[in-house]
């Protein structure tokens, strides 16, 4: 009776969601007023969500920082949003990766807070949202609740990235995971405010018999709004040239199409197209879910695809997105209507070396999973600059680019992020002719508890030898510096690193993450 009354209330929510539909100036007007009250609306989240909330692990921490509401409210006022969120982060208001997804308990000098799953939810959400959980690559998934209200926010930066980079009209695809998945049903429910529902949808996943019959009702009740949405097809990630000729075809018959994927299926699709010949040049690609690294921009460039970066997380939704005017493949707009950025140095080595890591806010009270100064596991550089593109017109003016997860490697008591052994074993592929996605970080102990670093290497690269490679990266890793000279003798004495041919994993999320555990350890 209670998932019946549940699953009323939802679609409830669907109808008042889909009945005003969103257009260009209500999404210029929506993201403008959030940017402009932006200020009022992280002290209304403060006040409702946490510290009228007497379970909150951030009132705790801020009631241990001396921090009361009145104390926040004042200190906006004076100095602006991002200046008191550094002045708590170095008072000890922040949450680290470990602590935000409660592996870790909150420790600082005098406290201790025992966190579980739920403690970082929004409370007002409860029975009438919609449950998605992160893809729990290295771990357990994280539990994330979305409101309508909460799509109808990203609805409005989504289209406003469409309209900047001109593609508001074209034919678009998704060759996205489709239910019981969220991200492939998050972005289809988002481009529904606006009408602009994919023409075809490539899901990596089947689904099963309950999520086809919630899509067949989602399918059915789109038409009474007019919409006559694709429906999701079973389309793995060998079948790459399915969405390659998709684009071809809608390319010959438009001049121009796009398509929404991670960015390892992104590589997938080209790599179909080159094989094939199959042209989809002009294309464009939104990518997420993973870095669009400078090795797979050139790839996809290859082939005349402009690839275009989205930063996303299951625990914030849409984060940013790329801008065409950056000065980086990567270089994107943050969405400062619906989040903060700030940075904190993090300690990520035995050698004290550290990296700039990203900060989160959340700004909205409709928000799932509630951040102050909480590590999503991201690094990067921002830049704070005004920009003439639509995002920049409305007030978005914090870049960031080079965002990279600050996942470490560990072995012989060395430790590395593992960004750096990326780009030193890319560069490698690069060269011996491989694909920006045809290697992979593999973690694990041997039979005495050692720790070994295996990369996986495809073993569609020909004529590669995997001592001598081993050798090669080992040499480059001497040139990144202190931490990365000693980690390269440690594991050349050691024999931590080695070379097999294997193709690298995909996660169950159908992304390609650098560095996993081993298969079958």
């Amino acid at each position: 009776m209670r998932r019946i009354r549940q699953k009323a209330v939802l679609a409830l929510g669907f109808f008042r969601y889909m009945k005003e539909p969103l257009t260009r100036d209500s999404a210029i007007d929506a993201v403008k007023r959030r940017i402009d009250h932006r200020e009022n609306n992280f002290l209304d989240l403060a006040k409702t969500l946490i510290y009228d909330s007497a379970h909150s692990p951030y009132r705790k921490l801020l009631l241990w920082a001396g921090c009361d509401y009145p104390d926040l409210e004042g200190s906006i006022r004076v100095k602006g949003l991002e200046k008191t969120l550094e002045s708590l982060r170095d008072a000890g208001v922040f949450l680290t990766l470990e602590e935000f997804k409660s592996k870790t308990p909150i420790c600082r000098r005098g406290l201790f807070i025992e966190t579980g799953e739920g403690d970082f939810d929004n409370p007002y959400l409860m029975g009438r949202s919609i449950r998605g959980a992160t893809s729990g690559s290295r771990s357990k998934g994280t539990r994330v609740l979305y409101d309508w209200n909460f799509f109808a926010e990203e609805a409005a930066n989504e289209m406003l990235l469409y309209d900047v980079h001109g593609v508001s009209e074209i034919p678009s695809a998704f060759w996205l995971p489709g239910p019981p998945s969220i991200s492939g049903i998050h972005n289809f429910l988002v481009q529904l405010k606006f009408r602009r529902p994919p023409l075809k949808w490539f899901s990596h996943l089947p689904g099963n018999a309950e999520s086809r019959a919630a899509m067949e009702y989602l399918v059915w009740s789109c038409r009474i709004f007019g919409v006559s949405p694709s429906r999701p097809e079973f389309t793995e990630i060998k079948d790459a040239e399915r969405v390659a000729r998709w684009m071809e075809g809608a390319r010959k018959e438009n001049g121009r199409c796009v398509v929404k994927t991670f960015a390892s299926s992104a590589v997938h699709i080209v790599q179909a197209a080159l094989e094939h010949g199959i042209d989809i040049s002009g294309g464009l690609i939104f990518t997420g879910g993973e870095p669009l690294t400078e090795q797979r921009y050139r790839y996809m460039q290859s082939a005349g695809v402009h690839a275009v970066p989205r930063y996303v997380a299951t625990e914030t939704g849409l984060i940013g997105a790329g801008c065409p005017n950056g000065d980086s493949p990567d270089a994107m707009h943050i969405y400062i209507d619906r989040l903060a950025l700030i940075q904190r140095d993090r300690a990520v080595s035995n050698d004290a070396q550290t990296v700039p890591a990203f900060l989160f806010s959340t700004l909205s009270c409709n928000t799932g999973k509630i951040m102050l100064n909480a590590e999503l596991g991201d690094f990067g550089r921002i830049h704070i600059r005004s920009c003439d593109c639509l995002l920049g017109q409305t007030g978005m003016k914090v870049h960031v680019s080079e965002v990279r997860s600050f996942d470490k490697l560990t072995g012989e008591g060395m430790t590395l992020v593992g960004s750096v052994l990326d780009e030193v074993i890319g560069e490698l592929v690069e060269k011996a002719g491989g694909r920006p996605d045809d290697y992979q970080f593999w973690e694990s102990e041997d039979g005495h508890g050692l720790a070994r670093l295996t990369i996986a290497v495809s073993p569609k690269i020909q004529g590669l030898d995997e001592t001598q490679f081993a050798e090669k990266i080992l040499d480059k890793l001497r040139q990144k510096g202190a931490g990365a000279q000693i980690a390269s003798q440690f594991w050349r004495q050691a024999n931590t690193l080695r070379v097999v041919r294997a193709q690298p994993e995909m996660s169950k999320g159908f992304k390609m993450l650098p560095i996993i555990q081993q298969p079958g350890s």
